[in-house]
């Protein structure tokens, strides 16, 4: 190449090949196999080919960063100086501890706060947590509870901060409906329209709606779903609130999405992006400005993709979720803790959760770029599909009346289902891997020490104003009196359930079939705790015996999959080399004193080695459990005759056998 550095580049050496020939190379690596094996389709029904070309994906290429509808996010330029917020729960019944360990995590890094109150609190409460933190510099999510309570809460805690506030309250009548199952409805949107009028002339900054798919996900929608349930959601909000006199404008720029990101990297890299695509169309058409147009994000980690065995490897999980976030463009990210479905959080794990932030911001540099993930053909087609079929999903709902009246008729309850039991079965077979859980499953972890007992910090109880006065004041208001009564009773001491119930408390009833959370992980915990209780009990694992016939290169792989297979369910196997007989294989199992035995050779031997050695094992000890690895179909009902329990291979339900195991063991 010439040394001129006017001369061209290197790659302007090269022809760049076709798809057409990178579709036949593809082919020729494959020997002979279609091309189809290499495609698969996701819980949402998309196809994931293994190829994509810049022509499959070349409508998107000149979508501009910024720009309607803002498929790229919504800033025209970078802003290094103002990244994603990163954002930590704040838990804990303890008013004086939670100051403490605010203050710290703020220091160390943290620039949002997200915080479930309990409904116990006090004005006096909500004080002493937020003591010698800036409310205008910080901002605060409160999601899930109904804002108007809280609100007052502050207003009485910290009136000075309320013009400065930021973030969001945010309550999502619909989702917290079909969580609960039974909300009064009515009386939400009234309050959510009383706090939204408040915030425009008070909190200019304060969002005061929220759309939350992170409902529906965790109860283990797949992403249509999710962003049509978005879409259907925002246009009951609309309607509702455009009802109680607010302008479509108003709404819109006062609405957070909140979303969590589970395991499927892309997809939830996708699903952002094209939640705002999509949510930019719906507001075009309500007719709403451009900065109604732009959806607000606050995304965080998934609690149904983590799991309590191997507890470590959450963090792991938790930052490619946190990574995707990024990448989709989310404004605000929460990685929860790595202990979360073990214990309360740690200095120590809120410190790894927050560091991981600091780490894709200041090291990997994402801060710096507007749409890192803008032109990868991958994500963009994947974008496409999600934004045309969430699209069609929401168009699905409201024709049958709306996102009420299919939560009503349980259509979307059992749709969600139906997805979350594929993605069980898939947990089960293994198909799915969950690493630590139901593939290399380690046997020798501890549970995660839980943190000693804080001790209760006792306060003198001072003489307080009787709050019945003005909760008795504030339920008989009307509307635009309701603000400066439900702060008059935060003042007096009501708490958060008092002024909760005051408001709405007395609304008629919505009721639904809730939602059930979906946590994969723990049927196999179940497993896991069996055999450690098994273990306390009898003094050892429970036991499985690995007759290995012949030589290793006969038996080891599947002696491999049978310990991995059957690790899971907290087994204890029992290796041996190779047996040159049937009759010494059985010998050696009955005196290892195990309950089941595995038989690991080839399908070749298995008619000549299996008859004799499950005979002999069953005619001294018949309730010994013997299977079989592998699955040679033209031999199955020869082995099942033979005495063969159950057989173990690639695509079996690996939960199923282990609980069937367990289960023959305690019998």
């Amino acid at each position: 190449m010439s040394d001129d550095p006017q001369a061209a580049p290197l790659f302007a050496e090269f022809s760049p090949p076709t798809a057409e020939e990178w579709l036949e190379a593809t082919i020729a690596s494959l020997k002979g196999k279609p091309i189809e094996k290499l495609t698969h389709h996701s819980y949402e029904g998309i196809a994931i080919e293994p190829l994509l070309s810049r022509e499959a994906t070349a409508e998107f290429a000149d979508t501009t960063p910024g720009q309607f509808p803002y498929r790229r996010g919504t800033k025209a330029t970078v802003n290094a100086e103002q990244p994603w917020l990163i954002a930590q729960q704040l838990a804990g019944p303890n008013p004086q501890q939670l100051n403490e360990q605010l203050r710290h995590d703020l220091a160390q890094g943290q620039t949002a706060v997200s915080w479930v109150p309990e409904f116990d609190f006090t004005a006096a409460d909500v004080r002493t947590i937020f003591n010698g933190v800036d409310l205008g510099q910080i901002p605060l999510f409160v999601p899930y509870l109904p804002g108007l309570p809280l609100l007052a809460q502050l207003a009485a805690a910290r009136p000075d901060d309320l013009a400065a506030l930021r973030g969001g309250l945010l309550h999502d009548p619909v989702a917290w409906l079909a969580g609960m199952g039974s909300q009064p409805l009515d009386a939400l949107y009234d309050q959510t329209a009383v706090l939204t009028r408040w915030a425009i002339d008070h909190a200019p900054n304060l969002h005061t709606v929220a759309v939350m798919p992170v409902i529906y996900h965790e109860a283990g929608a797949n992403a249509v779903q999710e962003i049509g349930l978005l879409l259907a959601t925002a246009v009951h909000h609309m309607r509702e609130l455009q009802q109680r006199g607010l302008s479509v404008d108003e709404i819109g720029e006062r609405i957070t999405a909140v979303f969590s990101l589970g395991s499927d990297f892309f997809m939830e890299i996708a699903k952002l992006r094209a939640a705002r695509s999509t949510w930019a169309q719906m507001m075009a058409a309500f007719g709403g400005s451009e900065s109604a147009h732009k959806l607000t994000i606050h995304a965080q980690t998934s609690a149904s993709s983590k799991s309590p065995l191997d507890p470590y490897v959450n963090m792991l999980r938790a930052t490619t979720e946190a990574f995707a976030a990024a990448l989709g463009g989310a404004d605000s990210i929460e990685i929860a803790p790595f202990d979360m479905p073990q214990r309360p959080s740690t200095d120590f794990s809120r410190r790894i959760a927050r560091n991981v932030h600091h780490i894709l911001q200041d090291e990997v540099n994402l801060a710096r770029l507007l749409d890192p993930a803008g032109g990868a053909y991958a994500v963009e087609h994947l974008t496409d599909e999600l934004a045309q079929r969430g699209w069609a999903y929401f168009q699905e709902i409201e024709a049958a009346g709306g996102i009420v009246a299919v939560l009503q008729a349980g259509t979307v309850q059992a749709q969600i289902a139906t997805t979350a039991a594929a993605r069980q079965k898939d947990l089960a077979t293994r198909k799915t891997v969950m690493v630590g859980t139901n593939l290399y499953a380690n046997l020798a972890e501890t549970p995660l020490p839980q943190p000693e007992a804080e001790p209760v910090l006792l306060t003198r109880k001072e003489e307080k104003p009787d709050p019945k006065p003005a909760l008795t004041a504030l339920a008989n208001a009307a509307p635009d009196a309701q603000v400066s009564l439900a702060i008059a009773a935060a003042q007096a001491g009501a708490t958060l359930a008092q002024l909760r119930e005051t408001l709405v408390g007395k609304g008629e009833n919505v009721e639904v079939m809730a939602l059930r959370p979906f946590h994969p992980a723990a049927p196999f915990a179940t497993l896991r705790r069996w055999a450690n209780q098994y273990t306390e009990d009898q003094g050892h694992r429970p036991q499985i015996f690995l007759a290995n016939m012949g030589p290793l290169r006969q038996h080891k792989a599947r002696a491999d999959f049978s310990r991995s297979f059957f690790e899971v369910g907290g087994f204890e196997l029992l290796d041996s080399d190779g047996f040159a007989s049937p009759a010494a294989a059985a010998q050696a199992a009955l005196e290892s004193g195990a309950q089941a035995v595995v038989i690991c050779s080839s399908d070749d031997t298995y008619p000549e080695i299996v008859p004799p050695l499950v005979q002999s094992i069953k005619s001294q000890q018949p309730d010994t459990a013997v299977i079989l690895a592998g699955y040679p179909k033209e031999q199955i009902e020869a082995h099942k005759a033979a005495g063969i329990d159950a057989f173990i291979h690639l695509g079996a339900d690996c939960l199923a056998l282990n609980q069937w195991l367990q289960a023959r063991l305690s019998a």
